[in-house]
Parts: structure tokens; sequence; C-alpha cells
């Protein structure tokens, strides 16, 4: 599993592990994972405080509460708590706990790059140039961030939010027909009940590339906030369906795309990038989004080359090498950050 975070190992292992227990909370835990989740608890302090942190986040705090038995008898007969009546003992002490969370993940920013931002109920997640994440969500959706991608996450009993305000991600939603999962970017909303899609902010526009099932395409006016009424999409709106791709900008358009350019374009998610006849500026261009190594073309007919071949996503030393001897093209490394690229003499 690929993780969210920017931890050291043990953190990232201890994240994973509080993420899947509150996806397996959603559906109640069998007996055998009650015990499996009463050990875990029962490992370390930590992990209590983080199950707690991750189930207020989520809205699953009511999931705990209906799970109180199996947190360590210490931690729910505190001395604060003992005149308190039994029903009465387990929600002092959980919010209790919460509030020592929240006040250590506040003042040691123990999750990193995923920050909760409590004004806005957003939970960020961010990955650097060459960087990509899988996101597990409490409904079990899953989450692909690509490179250099900013995208704040939002779940309410109403709706299921992911604004993505940099870079690509591709996601599979969990089926929930009462909860629509709604994908903005550049306001435009894609939103979808059960299926998946890949979506890209470029420059001028958003990309939309749809794998399973079909979306239907909203939009925001400039000022409009992101709510429950803004994520209300006529079921008459613009639709894309499976195999198909639109390009999202001022005037929207929608044409078919098949196999194999779908699994050509995604083909980041396995960490390859795949040309068959961009031309080198253009191949470059995308080469550059995976690294900070900046490219330059030398000469104006080079730019026009087309290039073909399987390449892994932040490898400078194996295109070098490719671009050298398969395409004859010479690449003069000036510093750590500067690539120039040149005819072969």
């Amino acid at each position: 599993m690929t993780n969210v975070y920017s931890l050291n190992n043990d953190d990232e292992v201890m994240f994973d592990q509080a993420s899947i227990w509150i996806a397996r909370m959603d559906r109640s835990l069998t007996e055998l994972e009650q015990a499996e989740f009463k050990a875990w608890l029962s490992e370390s302090e930590q992990h209590q405080k983080l199950i707690i942190e991750m189930a207020s986040m989520w809205d699953k705090m009511d999931s705990l509460d209906r799970l109180a038995d199996l947190f360590p008898t210490s931690d729910k007969t505190d001395s604060k708590f003992k005149t308190a009546p039994k029903t009465a003992q387990w929600p002092l002490a959980l919010a209790a706990s919460l509030v020592l969370a929240l006040f250590v993940v506040f003042f040691t920013d123990i999750t990193l790059n995923s920050l909760w931002q409590e004004e806005q109920q957003f939970v960020r997640y961010e990955t650097a140039v060459g960087e990509s994440s899988t996101i597990y969500l409490p409904d079990n959706s899953k989450v692909l961030l690509n490179t250099d991608s900013v995208l704040l996450v939002r779940y309410t009993d109403d709706y299921r939010l992911l604004d993505l305000q940099r870079g690509e991600l591709h996601v599979e939603v969990a089926h929930d027909k009462s909860r629509p999962l709604s994908v903005v970017a550049n306001h435009k909303v894609i939103q979808a009940v059960g299926t998946a899609f890949s979506v890209q902010v470029k420059t001028s526009e958003v990309e939309l590339i749809v794998t399973e099932g079909r979306v239907i395409i909203g939009q925001l006016n400039e000022k409009q906030e992101v709510n429950e009424t803004a994520l209300v999409i006529p079921s008459s709106s613009l639709a894309v369906s499976k195999g198909e791709i639109a390009s999202l900008a001022v005037a929207n358009s929608v044409s078919v795309i098949d196999n194999k350019a779908i699994k050509k374009s995604l083909s980041w998610r396995q960490g390859n990038l795949v040309f068959n006849g961009e031309t080198l500026a253009e191949a470059m261009e995308e080469v550059s989004r995976y690294t900070s190594v900046t490219f330059e073309i030398a000469d104006e007919d080079l730019k026009k080359i087309r290039i073909a071949g399987r390449f892994k996503t932040g490898d400078v030393k194996g295109l070098i090498s490719v671009l050298k001897h398969n395409f004859n093209i010479k690449t003069d490394r000036v510093n750590k950050g500067l690539v120039v690229l040149r005819k072969q003499s």
C-alpha cells in the first residue's frame, strides 16, 4: 500500500492501520475483527489517540461509541470519571481523549502533509513533484493522487466532496446513491454515485476520463460556495460515460477514447509514462511534471521529433540514455537541475 503521509516508517504503518479500522467500522466489525482491533488498541496509547482523531475527522464517533468495550480498561476507568454513571463514563473519557489528541496534532503536526483544517472541515492531501499517493476514504472509495497535486476532502451526511486544487487524481467511487461523490476542479463539478474516473487540472481546462460507469457535469459560479445546494446537479446535465474523454472548459467537449489510449493516459498509476508519437516538446513537458529537472530543447526542429516508448516517472538518467541511443539526441547535463537537448552531430 502506498501511504498518504510523509512520515517515518512507524507512523506510516500506524496511519494505514487506523485508516483500515475506520473503514471496517463503517460496515461493522466481525467478532474476530473486534478481537484484533482490541489487541491493536492495547499495543500503544498512540493507537488509541489516533483512532479517536480519525473517527472525529470522518464523523465516525458513533462507531467508536458502539465499540467502547474494546478500549483498554484503564482508559474507561480513569479516576476523573469514576463518579459518573456507567453509561456516561465512556463519552466523557472519549471527549477528553479527543481534546488531547487534537491538541497533540495541532502542536506537533503529527500528520504533516495531511492537515486537519477544523474551520473548513477539510482534510488536506498533497504530493510533491515526483510523488504519488493512494488514499483510502472511509466509505471504501480509493483515490490515487498523482505528482504535484493538492486535494481537499470533506465528507458529510449529505455528500462526499473531493476538491482538486492542483494536479491529477483517479478515483474508484464506492456506491452510495444517497450520497453522491463530487470532484470539484476549476469550478467544474464531476459527480458520480459509484464509478471510476480520472481528473486532471490543466492551465485552461479540466480533462476527464471515465473508466467505469457514468458521471454528470455541473458548473459552479466564480464566487459560489461549495455546499450541499451547489452540489445538486440536474439529471439532464452533460453526462460522460465509460470510454469517453471530456475537455471541460468554457465550452465542454466529449469524445470517445479507446482502451489503449485510456491505459496510455493513466499509465502514471503504475509509475510509467507512455509516448506513442508525441513530439519531443510534448513528451518533455509531460516528463517535467514528475521531476524538478528542467529540460531545454536547443533546436526548434528537434522539438518536432516524434517520440515513442515507455519511461519510468522521475527516471531522468534512464530517459537521457534512451534519448541518446534510440533517438540520436545529445543530452548535456549542465547541472543538477538543467538538461539541454541537442541534435546529435
